[in-house]
């Protein structure tokens, strides 16, 4: 049966705050508490691009790629610095665009451009309400579903950009 992935977006005004819920989403992912497939937390620049501030997988699926995929989806490429995509590189992102619903897309970063910081963090849908009872110091929550982890193992190996996919 396939496992279902949802992403969920949370929005920060400061760095310290969202660092503090890094911390307590890392510990929970640790403990089992959670099915972190991966999680990012970028900041928008003063200029208006976006850069990495953490990237974490617990699926070995490439630190920081499907969450980094999923920035590459809300952001125009002229704002991403390379590091926030991680190891997705364009063709993952494009292939994973069309697993994503375009709507879903437009929501996540209609709320990702409410903040300076943002974490995105992919989990199996049934760690979505942990998730976001642990985002204590986020402004604003939004989760999508994102697709099944095949679907995104599949985009992710299309082209050797990630190695190791473990079974779920």
């Amino acid at each position: 049966m396939a496992k279902n992935l949802s992403t969920t977006v949370a929005v920060y005004d400061d760095q310290g705050a969202a660092e503090k819920d890094w911390d307590a989403i890392e510990v929970s992912a640790k403990s089992g508490g959670i099915d972190l497939a991966d999680a990012a937390l970028i900041r928008r620049n003063l200029d208006g691009s976006v850069t990495t501030v953490r990237r974490q997988s617990h699926h070995g699926w490439g630190k920081g790629a499907i969450a980094g995929a999923m920035v590459g989806l809300v952001f125009p490429p002229s704002l991403i610095g390379s590091a926030v995509v991680g190891a997705a590189g364009g063709g993952v992102v494009a292939r994973l665009s069309r697993k994503v619903d375009r709507g879903d897309i437009k929501d996540l970063g209609e709320v990702m451009d409410s903040g300076d910081v943002d974490m995105v963090i992919v989990t199996d849908e049934n760690s979505v309400k942990t998730v976001v009872d642990l985002l204590e110091g986020a402004k604003r929550t939004l989760t999508k579903a994102s697709s099944t982890a095949e679907e995104v193992r599949e985009a992710m190996n299309a082209d050797g950009t990630a190695e190791g996919t473990s079974s779920s």
